[in-house]
């Protein structure tokens, strides 16, 4: 791992120096006074400035004195709330210096004290040393017809990226459009703030407020990334603070989570999208950053965590406190989604995922093993094997989900699956360009996962521990146990499958994984567990149908994760999946639901468990359930069958939408698909439902010369993960 750099090191002493818990105060003399950080943990704030909230007796903020480091803070305590005898204030506090700061309020016989641990805004706190190197927007390789890549605003402006900082910084502008009248114009850039447009349209909020559809878009960078931030907000109106919101929000944050999965080393010049008419025309703020998108992120969910969290930092010191803050996001976008919620929990209150994946890793230990291992072999034409017989040792919907739809991105864990944004002369090669950028997710993850010499590559160079293995896993097992492909088929897969090496080349040998980067997927979160985080956070899940084309999104990771919670929490009651085919849009109705839910979580004061109060909070409408095309409901629980994986219509839903495995299920493994390496045992022949002959037995103790995967036993190191674990400067559950 990469050593500290010398601030951080300070940073880092300072406050362990202090040694005092983040987000603890304490009050002392007769009155009572509590002093805490609203924006963030007051260990992990960023930016200079932090929203502080005062409890306390005393009933005239006249009689309050807050102080930094010593010395009086010129801000006036602001009464937000009054019940019980006690009384409410918040302020902005600025101006701290980067490190350890203590602030102290007094008044009337009672003192309270925090100490706040304040971050530079390019970051990191957490995610560790930044990752190098980083191509700032005006770096980036122009795109496919030459053009220069460039932010745009969304008001047909683009982001001036002439003059930038060593961290991408770039100069932060507000703007401000309209939504039009004229629908299919939609949003328009207002020039004059003095006045209205003719076609301004008016919405209406969800919270019943008819108000001028005028947006204010935020545009800056925190993090090393570029982040937008969109409100309503009548310029006419009264200034925005965070203790004077804007009158036309309606309290809530959507945080949206683009899609991808690549090792990122650019800025970017994308969000996953701020400018959502269905969003802000019902209230909602919605705040994103480039490096919450997925392929842009480094696949890090990490980091992206650490951006999301300091983002929604600014939008608190900036605008006010949210209700709660809703995630949104597909595919990529989902995985950060439940990762952040995992790991990282607090930052995001409910989750709308769509075509959802349970994490990266697990995903691409089915994606990998049929780009790298599968279709070499079943595509050679010497083995004359039949589409449907390919796409039967998959249990997957065809064989193109896994030759077309997967296999447009070839070796997606490897060193070269870099973006166009990367420039050619700049990527790996271990014969032309060893230093050069390796673009395998692991590489991007390297804070966390560590590095190691792999000697045999012939490099030398230290490369991210990987966590793939496929060691005892017997590929086709359930396909062989149903008659639907011979003994011959199975034993010579399993024999000639082979593996890969650390640059994803093939190899004969299987794939044996680093422990420690198995031992750090699971606690770390990389492998999402239904425990931890994600048993605090109420889920709707938005499966579009997509197996009936071959689309690699297919509907059995929605049954992975809930199987996931089912198993760490004895079911799975804060998860809903709502099925229908791709032609429908439920997006609108997903969000009122959440919002309706986590008000009630809200209103829930009683002093109940989390998890038994999101349970019970749940909208009675909000059901799982299924839609079929011709707009019929059927609500239904959700049913996956581990022993129908090759014809799983059971109930209407999955006569409708029938979900397909995936090629570690057709090999025996559990629906939780999270087992990164198998605990073996020795082959039992009576487990199977064919006889095999004295020679293919021996065969079969020649391939699994070691044993075969004992999937009733959890995984090697497998665990629910840990929570708010840092690889960088802050020193709190330092990992």
């Amino acid at each position: 791992m990469k050593s500290l750099k010398p601030a951080s090191l300070i940073i880092l002493l300072a406050f362990l120096i202090s040694a005092c818990s983040p987000d603890q105060y304490e009050s002392s003399g007769d009155g009572f006074m509590a002093l805490n950080a609203l924006s963030n943990q007051s260990h992990l704030v960023s930016g200079g400035d932090v929203l502080v909230e005062v409890v306390t007796s005393v009933a005239d903020g006249q009689n309050l004195e807050l102080r930094h480091n010593g010395s009086p803070v010129a801000t006036q305590l602001n009464k937000v709330d009054s019940s019980g005898g006690l009384f409410v204030y918040q302020t902005l506090v600025t101006g701290l210096r980067q490190g350890v700061n203590l602030l102290r309020v007094e008044g009337e016989n009672a003192a309270a004290d925090l100490t706040v641990v304040n971050y530079p805004s390019t970051g990191p706190i957490f995610s560790g040393p930044y990752q190098e190197p980083y191509l700032c927007l005006s770096e980036i390789t122009p795109g496919r017809d030459g053009e220069k890549r460039r932010f745009a605003i969304g008001n047909g402006e683009f982001l001036d990226d002439s003059a930038t900082d060593e961290n991408c910084s770039l100069d932060g502008r507000v703007d401000y459009v309209y939504h039009s009248t004229d629908t299919e114009v939609g949003f328009k850039a207002l020039i004059d703030l003095t006045s209205r447009p003719q076609d301004l349209a008016f919405t209406t909020t969800n919270e019943g407020q008819e108000v001028p559809y005028i947006v204010r878009i935020e545009t800056g960078t925190i993090n090393r990334a570029i982040y937008q931030i969109a409100i309503l907000h009548d310029p006419q109106t009264a200034v925005l603070s965070a203790l004077s919101p804007s009158l036309q929000w309606n309290g809530r944050l959507v945080y949206t989570f683009g899609g991808g999965c690549e090792a990122g080393y650019f800025q970017a010049n994308s969000t996953a999208g701020v400018l959502r008419d269905n969003m802000l025309g019902r209230g909602y703020a919605v705040a994103s950053s480039t490096l919450n998108v997925n392929a842009q992120g480094g696949c890090n969910d990490v980091l992206s965590a650490e951006t999301a969290m300091m983002v929604k930092e600014h939008f608190i010191e900036s605008y006010g406190e949210p209700r709660y803050t809703i995630g949104n996001g597909g595919s990529g976008g989902a995985m950060q989604q439940l990762h952040i919620a995992g790991a990282y929990p607090g930052i995001l209150d409910g989750l709308l995922p769509s075509m959802t994946f349970a994490d990266s890793v697990s995903y691409f230990t089915d994606s990998q093993e049929c780009e790298s291992l599968l279709r070499d072999y079943v595509n050679d034409p010497d083995k004359a094997l039949s589409e449907e017989t390919k796409a039967i040792l998959g249990g997957w919907s065809m064989w193109s989900v896994c030759d077309q739809s997967l296999g447009q991105r070839p070796k997606r864990v490897g060193p070269g699956d870099c973006s166009a944004q990367i420039p050619e002369a700049a990527r790996y090669n271990p014969a032309t360009n060893p230093e050069g950028i390796r673009c395998s997710i692991y590489d991007g993850m390297k804070n966390i996962f560590g590095e190691k010499l792999y000697p045999e590559i012939g490099v030398n160079r230290e490369f991210a521990r990987v966590p793939h293995d496929n060691i005892g896993v017997q590929y086709g097992l359930a396909a062989l146990n149903e008659g639907l492909i011979s003994k011959e088929l199975f034993l010579d897969l399993n024999e000639n499958i082979g593996g890969w090496d650390i640059d994803v080349n093939s190899q004969p040998e299987r794939t044996e994984a680093d422990d420690d980067a198995v031992r750090i997927a699971y606690e770390t979160g990389r492998i999402t567990s239904g425990g931890a985080g994600l048993a605090q956070v109420p889920i709707i899940d938005d499966r579009s149908y997509l197996d009936d084309i071959g689309n690699f999104h297919a509907s059995v990771y929605s049954f992975v994760t809930r199987a996931r919670l089912q198993r760490d929490n004895g079911h799975a009651d804060n998860f809903v999946l709502r099925r229908h085919n791709s032609e429908m849009n439920l997006a609108d109705d997903n969000l009122a639901l959440m919002d309706q839910w986590l008000a009630n979580i809200q209103a829930d004061t009683s002093p109940a468990d989390t998890m038994s109060k999101i349970v019970r909070a749940k909208p009675a409408d909000l059901q799982n359930d299924c839609f079929a095309e011709n707009g019929e409901r059927i609500v239904e629980e959700p049913n996956f069958n581990p022993d129908k994986l090759f014809d799983n219509t059971e109930g209407s839903c999955n006569r409708l939408y029938p979900p397909h495995a995936g090629l570690r299920l057709v090999a025996g493994g559990p629906l939780t698909n999270d087992v990164l390496k198998c605990q073996l045992k020795a082959i039992d022949f009576d487990d199977y439902k064919v006889e095999f002959t004295d020679e293919e037995k021996s065969q079969l103790r020649s391939i699994f010369s070691e044993g075969i995967c004992d999937w009733s036993k959890p995984g090697v190191h497998q665990q629910v993960n840990k929570t708010w674990l840092s690889f960088g400067p802050s020193p709190v559950n330092r990992y």
